[in-house]
Order: C-alpha cells, then sequence, then structure tokens
C-alpha cells in the first residue's frame, strides 16, 4: 500500500529527532497503533487534531507534517516571496510619490478581488509595490487624512497576511498581520482592529493552534458583541465572522457539541443580515450561504459525513460568496464524499474545484490529503480525472 505524505514526514521527522514510535505517541498522546499504520500506509489519513498534536511533539508545523508546499505552487516566475518578505519587514527602497487616497482605495479593492479569486501568483507580484505605496500614504497623509490612510495600510498588511497563510509561510504572516493591527489602532476604529484579530484566528487555526484561535477569536467576539436588533450590518457581520473562526477552533479540538452551540449563534448573525454581499470590514462575504457552508464544515470536522452531504444539498447558492471561499467550501463536500466511500463523486467535485479555481486546489492542503486516500481506491475503482489531479496537485502514485 502507497505511504502518504503523513506517512513519510512523520517518519522522517520521528527519525529526525531519535524518537522511538513509542516515544512520539506518548509525547504526543497518541495511540502508537496509529503511528504505525500511517508510517506504514495501513492507514491513509488521520484526524487533525492528532496529527496537530504529532507536530507539536515533534516540534514542526502543522504544513510541514503535511506536506504542504512552501511558496507559490503555479504561476510563480522570480523572486515574489524574497519580494514580499523585504516589503513586510520595511526593507523596500522607497522615494515614489505616494498615491492619492482614491488611487489606493480603488488598489485595494482591487487586491481583495484578485485574493478572492484564488489569483494568488498575480498577488503576490503586485502586493510589494502596494505595501510600500500604502506605508508612504500613511506616512505623507495629512492630519484630516491619518485615519483613512491607515485604514487603507492596515487593509493591504491583512491581504498580505491572509496571501502568505495560503502560502505557507505562517510566522511572515503573523508578522505582516502585526503591521495591519497597528495601522488599525492608529486608525482608532474598534471594528477594523477586530477585523485583524479574526484574520490572526484564522491564520492560527491553519497552524493547529487552536486553543491559541479559539481564544483570540472567541474574546474578541466577546468584546464588541452586538444587540442584533440595532447593530450594523459591518458590526454584525465582523463579529459572525469572529464566531465562525471560533467554532473553527472548537470543532478542530474535538469540542463537537460547543462548536454546533457556536453555529447557532453563527447562523443568528447570518440571519440578521441576509444577503451574502461583502460588508466594509469583511472582505470575502459573511451571509446566510457562509453559515450554510460553515455546517458542512462542522458536519466533516465530526467525522459525520453523511450528514455532510445531506447539509452541502440545503447550500442553495454557493456561487454568491467569493470564488475562493466556494472552492474550499467543496474541498469539504469532496472530503464527506470521500469517507462516504463515493468516490467518483468525490473526484467530480475535485474536477470542479480545479475549474473554479486552479491555484486554490494546488495550495489546499485538503485536496492532497483527499488524493491521496483516493489513490489506492483504483485497484477497485476507473476512478477517471484523479490522475491528472494527482499530478496537477504534486500528489505522487
Amino acid at each position: 500500500m502507497a505511504i502518504s505524505a503523513l506517512g513519510r514526514q512523520l517518519r522522517a521527522q520521528r527519525s529526525r529527532r531519535h524518537m522511538t514510535q513509542a516515544a512520539l505517541a506518548s509525547a504526543a498522546g497518541v495511540s502508537v497503533d496509529l503511528i504505525r499504520k500511517v508510517e506504514q500506509g495501513q492507514r491513509q489519513h488521520a484526524g487533525l487534531d492528532s496529527i496537530a498534536k504529532l507536530a507539536a511533539a515533534l516540534d514542526v508545523t502543522l504544513a510541514d507534517l503535511l506536506d504542504k508546499p512552501r511558496g507559490l505552487v503555479s504561476g510563480a516566475e522570480d523572486g515574489e516571496l524574497g519580494a514580499l518578505r523585504r516589503a513586510i519587514l520595511g526593507l523596500t527602497p522607497g522615494g515614489a510619490e505616494p498615491p492619492t487616497l482614491d488611487e489606493m482605495s480603488a488598489a485595494v479593492v482591487g487586491l481583495w478581488q484578485t485574493y478572492w479569486a484564488g489569483q494568488y501568483a498575480h498577488l503576490a507580484r503586485q502586493l510589494p509595490d502596494r505595501i510600500a505605496q500604502a506605508r508612504a500614504l500613511a506616512s505623507a497623509a495629512a492630519p484630516r487624512d491619518q485615519v483613512a490612510a491607515s485604514t487603507l495600510l492596515a487593509g493591504v498588511m491583512q491581504l498580505t497576511g491572509s496571501l502568505l497563510a495560503h502560502l505557507a509561510h505562517e510566522d511572515l504572516a503573523h508578522l505582516a498581520l502585526a503591521a495591519a493591527d497597528r495601522a488599525a489602532e492608529a486608525a482608532g476604529d474598534e471594528l477594523l482592529h477586530a477585523a485583524q484579530q479574526a484574520t490572526r484566528a484564522w491564520v492560527l487555526s491553519r497552524q493547529g493552534l487552536w486553543a491559541e484561535s479559539e481564544h483570540v477569536a472567541m474574546s474578541t467576539a466577546a468584546a464588541i458583541e452586538p444587540r442584533l436588533s440595532r447593530a450594523t450590518a459591518d458590526h454584525v457581520a465582523v463579529w459572525g465572522e469572529l464566531l465562525r473562526y471560533g467554532c473553527t477552533s472548537v470543532a478542530r479540538s474535538g469540542r463537537h457539541n460547543e462548536a454546533t452551540e457556536l453555529l447557532g449563534l453563527v447562523q443568528a448573525a447570518a440571519a440578521r443580515l441576509g444577503s451574502d454581499a461583502p460588508t466594509r470590514y469583511v472582505g470575502g462575504a459573511f451571509g446566510i450561504t457562509v453559515a450554510a457552508m460553515k455546517a458542512v464544515d462542522v458536519a466533516v470536522t465530526g467525522d459525520k459525513p453523511r450528514a455532510a452531504i445531506r447539509l452541502a444539498e440545503r447550500v442553495e447558492h454557493p456561487d454568491r460568496v467569493p470564488t475562493a471561499m466556494h472552492a474550499r467550501y467543496l474541498l469539504n463536500v469532496a472530503w464527506a464524499q470521500t469517507a462516504d466511500w463515493r468516490s467518483q463523486d468525490a473526484v467530480d467535485t475535485l474536477r470542479r474545484v480545479d475549474r473554479l479555481a486552479p491555484e486554490v486546489l494546488a495550495h489546499q492542503t485538503l485536496a492532497r490529503v483527499i488524493i491521496e486516500e483516493l489513490l489506492p481506491r483504483r485497484s477497485r475503482q476507473r476512478l477517471p480525472g484523479l490522475v491528472t489531479l494527482a499530478d496537477r496537485v504534486g500528489v505522487p502514485r
């Protein structure tokens, strides 16, 4: 049986630390049997909570243990990550005339549209210059324009942190988000600051730091909790986003009853808004479709694939949310189909993701996990299209 990327990395990292399987099991609080089966290829996947424990015990990141590629997988040219790193650290030469507020505002809108379209390579090439421009604008702005300029800088740095998380450069992402937070404080906008914390909670969750992510999301949500009958749409959307990320972290921690309770609050916030239109502080969208997609995610995390598939049938208009969000939701559907042994359905769903947002597919660890789970099933099913997908995302076969 083929050994998964997780199995190969687990054995390599354990050997690097000179740990026996028993020693690692003890340190991580998992069974020796789990480690043995994953390393030998007898078990193609393990729960995310177990993988996070193994990563912590081995002192590596979740991305490292899952063998997630770092940097741009497709569309890369030369030096995008180096240029981004220099820009975040303030090492990009200045001297250019800063743009006007209107020019920078239009640029930020365009950057977010590129991000949510899943066009990561194009975005990575644009951001270094935009970071320098946003900083120059904030530095040169007249007092009456300082709040607006700081808000734009916060948006650019938040976007940079979000992109870097997808590219598996989480520590650099946190540096960008720290700069975003400072800009939000300079703007004096409580909701802008809360939106930065929502992104921070999401990045922490991607690292498997679920307790930390939950704390950031839920403490910030408590601080801005609105009265739903009176609050503005922006206020409800930011609160709902924080609850959505808190729900993710609670579910990933294995506390599925609590996650279901939080999901109810997410749905209440979404019902208050109704539509899934973007708001001032939520770069993507928040509303009833997003909440319905989150219900599918909670069911998948709770290892309830059939419930997830039934819930997916109730998501009426997934095309109303940004492309990258839609693609990530479809990966949850594909995983539920895989777990329920609807193998060809899972392949067909992955092909939909590839058509919709090919760069998103290449940067999603879940896509690799699904493909690795499906490949051994070709001994019983043809699964047309699977080999092409494996080649697309770099999964050995």
